[in-house]
């Protein structure tokens, strides 16, 4: 039965609000504990490295669950899934302010990227199954803008409540927002939702595959330690057995044939991967440089860095939009141009506090990442049949969250290599400063490599 036949009308605009509300949840999560950094780095006396570990633990447990977390939506359900993950995600909020040592904190920030998985991986999904395609990049639009809006209210929320309560209440503040959302998902989508029910799930395929992600990210974050090259030579060995070994399986957790059939579905996915590993680790560095080089409270901090999460917010469903019409590859392309241009401009801030600056920075690069985020969605998504959208999702999902992990990384090399390894917050401010020249200008030549890759993502003459 067509799904699109069933969710019509006023059922379609109460699954888009759940959607747009779950898409909300998970940014605000990440933000509100990017402006908490500082803090939670004075409550337990450690270094900029290990506070980076904060972030990087919870992206590599949300790359490792992320495409099985799909895969078992399509055969068990999207709903109990979705809604599992945010109880899973509910939890680790409820640990987290209990925690009595950062490696506590860092096991509930693993665990809420598990949950966290169960949800990013299928939100988009739920809108690709239930509507059309004339109106598929409207929807996602709308949903990538609830994205941008958690992003926005994230610093001014999590700032707000570091500087009055102190960090453990911005996972009090989570915990409420999972269970309230648990209860909308769960009461709006009457119906189970599934893709291909009755098949059964590639266990072996999702080992390996989470084994892979541990080495390959291992390898990424501690580079260039010999032991880390030696888990990356082997991370990429068990790349090419898993690849050989999905291709072989009937029911595989990772479709290997969407890449090597589908070119705009593989370009349009390297993109992304891109686009996120060259602009995620800017809300880490904003975090750092605004409270200890401006010397600016979390909440002054949070209003500042709002800059790029509005601009994104506002544009998004506009780009969305348009994509319907003239397609993703130009939309695409242009918005990595401009963030490129927006990470380069970043190389003439220095140690003086320079609001306005900063100010028009963060705009440029989220007007970038505005125009490439849902028409990306929507080219991938467009790309594949009905069948495979949950897999094209989490795939997606996947990759956004690996270049995010690489972000990461690249941030934490650069910290050790101008700061020192162990060197206490804010004690060499010119070191952090050269530490995000170098992360962004690394960020910008991605970005530029990442045009190039879009505007070639055109779809084969039939």
């Amino acid at each position: 039965m067509d799904n699109n036949q069933i969710y019509t009308g006023r059922k379609l605009l109460v699954i888009l609000l759940a959607v747009t509300l779950a898409s909300f949840l998970t940014p605000i999560y990440t933000s509100m504990v990017n402006i908490a950094i500082p803090a939670i780095g004075e409550s337990f006396a450690v270094p900029a490295e290990t506070l980076a570990m904060l972030s990087t633990a919870y992206l590599i447990s949300s790359v490792v669950f992320l495409v099985p977390a799909a895969r078992l939506a399509d055969i068990f359900g999207l709903r109990k899934v979705f809604v599992g993950g945010l109880c899973l995600a509910a939890l680790a909020a409820f640990t987290a302010p209990f925690s009595i040592s950062i490696g506590m904190l860092l096991a509930c920030q693993v665990v809420a990227g598990i949950g966290f998985a169960c949800v990013i991986s299928n939100a988009i999904a739920l809108l690709s199954i239930v509507y059309p395609p004339s109106r598929r990049g409207a929807a996602i639009g709308i949903a990538v803008a609830g994205v941008y809006l958690g992003l926005t209210a994230g610093p001014l929320i999590g700032g707000a409540l570091t500087s009055v309560l102190g960090w453990p209440s911005i996972y009090v503040f989570v915990l409420l927002l999972c269970l309230a959302t648990a209860v909308m998902v769960r009461f709006s989508i009457r119906a189970e939702l599934f893709t291909t029910p009755g098949q059964p799930f590639d266990l072996r395929g999702s080992v390996l595959y989470g084994v892979m992600v541990l080495f390959l990210m291992f390898g990424l974050i501690n580079l260039p330690d010999p032991l880390a090259v030696a888990g990356l030579v082997f991370g990429v060995v068990l790349l090419l057995i898993f690849i050989s070994f999905e291709a072989k399986t009937r029911y595989p957790v990772f479709p290997v044939r969407l890449f090597t059939e589908n070119r705009v579905f593989a370009r349009a996915n390297i993109t992304t991967m891109i686009n996120y590993g060259a602009t995620f680790a800017v809300s880490f560095f904003m975090s750092l440089y605004l409270q200890v080089i401006g010397a600016l409270t979390p909440m002054e901090a949070g209003f500042v860095m709002i800059a790029m999460p509005v601009v994104q917010m506002i544009f998004s469903p506009v780009a969305g939009k348009l994509s319907d019409t003239i397609g993703g590859r130009v939309l695409m392309t242009t918005g990595l141009v401009v963030t490129g241009i927006g990470m380069a401009m970043f190389g003439f801030i220095g140690t003086e506090y320079n609001p306005a600056a900063i100010t028009l920075n963060l705009a440029v690069i989220g007007f970038g990442i505005a125009l490439f985020g849902a028409p990306n969605t929507n080219l991938v998504l467009g790309s594949v049949d009905r069948r495979d959208s949950g897999s094209a999702n989490s795939i997606l999902a996947t990759m956004r969250q690996m270049g995010m992990v690489i972000s990461m990384a690249a941030a934490t090399c650069c910290i050790i290599l101008f700061t020192g390894a162990g060197a206490e917050l804010g004690s060499n401010p010119g070191g952090l400063v050269a530490a995000m020249h170098l992360t962004f200008a690394l960020g910008a030549v991605l970005s530029f490599a990442g045009a190039v890759v879009g505007w070639t993502a055109v779809p084969a003459k039939r």
